[in-house]
């Protein structure tokens, strides 16, 4: 994740980007403060700087690394404490990891979606999360209702973990240097979400479907899984010309057990 000199010739179809120097690594694994038992699933090892910090702290660490190039330089990392995959995390069994972990990863900005919601909703139970994001996509994650970031990813991360911004990096810190800044957060699971796992999947799907026309009123875009929708919105006060973006992560809690209520088809 972050590293002082780097022999390998940086690929930008997986979008690197390294950080020039251990500092901000340091930083992030100081706001991890976990026992020292825990294990670590990393993200995009890289040439294992933040990997280093990580077992210097005394973690176990799991690391995911896409690039093969690095392998021959990480072998000095690899032990009792130190496992390191050479693969896409996407598209890697986690079912082999154990069944609590927490995540840390500097995440490239094209694949971000895709690896949030690989963590929550595809791998194991985690006591948190912390990511390296492009700040503008922090933004979305902690955006409010009625506010253009506001929109699916917002609700349906927030709706089953909470998210807190740690602390920003300039895009300085980098090389190649990126256009724009990133954002370092946390996410973590909350102990009792509102929907439970067995409909999580529809729940997603719902929201999705709320947002999918956004500029359309969400009677019009509810039309095609509610009879009259106007009268539904109506008794839940509502209101009946909202757009999805008007409506908080507990509206659309609401709205989704009003239409799909517990033990119905």
């Amino acid at each position: 994740m972050g590293e002082k000199s780097i022999n390998i010739r940086l690929n930008k179809a997986l979008g690197q980007n390294f950080l020039k120097s251990d500092r901000v690594s340091r930083r992030i694994v100081e706001s991890v403060e976990l026992n020292p038992s825990t294990t670590i699933v990393e993200i995009g090892v890289g040439s294992g700087s933040l990997t280093s910090i990580l077992l210097e702290k005394g973690y176990r660490v799991i690391g995911f690394e896409i690039d093969t190039r690095f392998s021959e330089g990480n072998r000095r990392l690899e032990g009792e404490r130190c496992e390191l995959r050479y693969e896409d995390f996407l598209k890697a069994d986690l079912s082999t990891l154990p069944d609590s972990v927490t995540y840390v990863a500097n995440i490239p900005y094209y694949i971000t979606s895709p690896i949030i919601e690989r963590i929550m909703f595809d791998g194991p139970s985690f006591d948190r999360a912390v990511l390296m994001v492009q700040k503008e996509y922090a933004d979305r994650l902690t955006a409010t209702p009625r506010t253009k970031e506001y929109g699916i990813l917002t609700v349906n991360v927030n709706t089953f973990s909470e998210v807190r911004e740690l602390f920003q990096v300039s895009r300085k810190e980098f090389i190649p240097q990126p256009e724009v800044d990133s954002m370092v957060i946390e996410l973590s699971l909350l102990e009792n979400p509102p929907i439970g796992e067995a409909r999580r999947d529809q729940y997603r799907k719902f929201v999705r479907h709320c947002f999918s026309q956004r500029r359309k009123k969400l009677k019009n875009n509810l039309k095609s899984i509610v009879d009259l929708p106007e009268e539904l919105l109506g008794s839940m006060a509502i209101g009946v010309d909202v757009r999805a973006e008007e409506l908080s992560v507990d509206d659309f809690v609401s709205l989704f057990k009003n239409i799909y209520p517990e033990g119905g088809v």
